[in-house]
């Protein structure tokens, strides 16, 4: 499968690692890893996802350890992420 990132999505992940890497560049290092074994991990079996209810075309997976969440949906055998992790909520702005 193909993994591409919106323009969004590769955004979210930049602010991700700039917001946790002032406080510890180390951590952010290890959430860096962990949001792309679980974006390696959508690319090998995109259907392990869960469905959203009000968007079925829409699946989502949670970071391994960490508060975030991939949002994507599967199309024509490839993997587009359309993503904002929950840290938009949860980190100020």
């Amino acid at each position: 499968m193909t993994l591409r990132f919106t323009p969004r999505a590769r955004d979210d992940l930049r602010e991700i690692m700039d917001y946790v890497a002032k406080e510890n560049p180390v951590g952010a290092d290890r959430v860096g890893r962990a949001i792309f074994d679980a974006c390696a991990l959508i690319a090998a079996r995109p259907y392990l996802g869960i469905r959203n209810a009000r968007a079925p075309e829409l699946r989502s997976r949670l970071v391994t350890r960490y508060p975030y969440r991939i949002h994507y949906f599967v199309e024509d055998a490839n993997v587009l992420d359309r993503s904002h992790p929950t840290f938009r909520t949860a980190a100020p702005g």
